[in-house]
């Protein structure tokens, strides 16, 4: 099996009948999409997930969905950062850094959003990275049992399966699907399911989320809650753009898609368009300036019929 790697974040949950991992193997296509990416992650987290599939991700293909609600003033997250991130994705970037100046933003922002609620051996290296200094001769060394010891940790875990996804979560849904692929019969069946399973709303909304994410909080509440959010500066861009360098140095074909918001329910919430499809040029435009030019920008398409499964997820 071909395995094509699917960086984002929590869109890939959104699970029906339609996901790329369901027309992948219905229609037995020659890969199938590997997933990477939950609630909470954002380029950070994905650049150091890279650093421990590096050897896999040379010269091959990937698709990358990059939000542009992942570029608030905040940034990501530095709980979810934690949430995801380990001391192997660490000990892994340690070893090969060399005082770059990649390196060193990459350091900066491990202790900004990682390192700061605690102080440990790593946290020193970091801090080294950052000001430019060199690992010392005991730090790479003990850098090198950490990784083995991780590695062989790794390895012990990794064979007790949690759970698996693809029969729990793919198998079921194949046989709601044409036996052969047709693109407008598709189209069809995804139209008539998305009519049964948005029609408790005025917002094209699954009914699911609106009853369980939107009704316990109540309408009142939320409308106008985005009149003053805005993407177009973050330091996200400077995780994103750790992203780009790696995937750069990989030599990675990507096609890098944008999605859109929920029209109706950005206008609710006061979220301005204009200023959202600002984000999205700064964001096409850091693409492009590098040679990234597989850009599938859905951002215009947020008002088409049944397009988004609820505020911001792709339906």
């Amino acid at each position: 099996v071909r395995y094509v790697p699917f960086f984002g974040s929590s869109e890939w949950e959104r699970m029906d009948a339609f996901h790329p991992s369901v027309l992948a193997a219905k229609y037995h296509r020659p890969y199938r999409p590997f997933l990477l990416g939950k609630r909470g992650t954002q380029s950070l987290t994905q650049y150091f997930g890279m650093q421990t599939i590096l050897p896999e991700l040379k010269n091959k293909q990937a698709v990358f969905v990059v939000s542009p609600q992942w570029f608030d003033k905040q940034g990501v997250d530095p709980a979810a950062f934690d949430f995801y991130f380990s001391n192997l994705q660490a000990a892994q970037w340690l070893k090969h850094v060399n005082g770059s100046q990649v390196d060193r933003y990459a350091a900066s922002r491990l202790v900004k959003v990682q390192g700061q609620k605690k102080h440990d051996d790593m946290t020193d290296m970091y801090q080294r990275v950052a000001s430019g200094q060199p690992l010392t001769g005991w730090q790479r060394w003990s850098i090198g049992i950490q990784r083995r010891l991780l590695d062989h940790e790794d390895q012990l875990f990794s064979r007790f399966q949690i759970s698996d996804n693809y029969q729990r979560r793919i198998v079921p849904r194949l046989s709601q699907l044409p036996k052969k692929y047709d693109y407008q019969q598709l189209y069809r069946l995804a139209g008539q399911k998305a009519a049964r399973e948005t029609n408790g709303n005025r917002f094209g909304i699954y009914n699911r989320f609106y009853d369980h994410r939107i009704k316990p909080i109540g309408l009142k509440r939320l409308a106008g809650i985005q009149k003053k959010f805005y993407y177009t500066q973050s330091p996200e861009y400077g995780d994103f753009q750790l992203v780009l360098n790696q995937l750069a140095k990989s030599k990675v074909d990507v096609m890098f898609v944008i999605p859109p918001v929920n029209s109706r329910w950005a206008e609710f919430t006061g979220l301005d368009q204009n200023k959202y499809q600002q984000a999205v040029s700064k964001i096409k435009y850091q693409l492009r300036s590098q040679g990234f030019d597989n850009i599938a920008d859905f951002s215009h398409d947020g008002a088409k019929p049944y397009f988004m499964q609820d505020t911001i997820h792709l339906g």
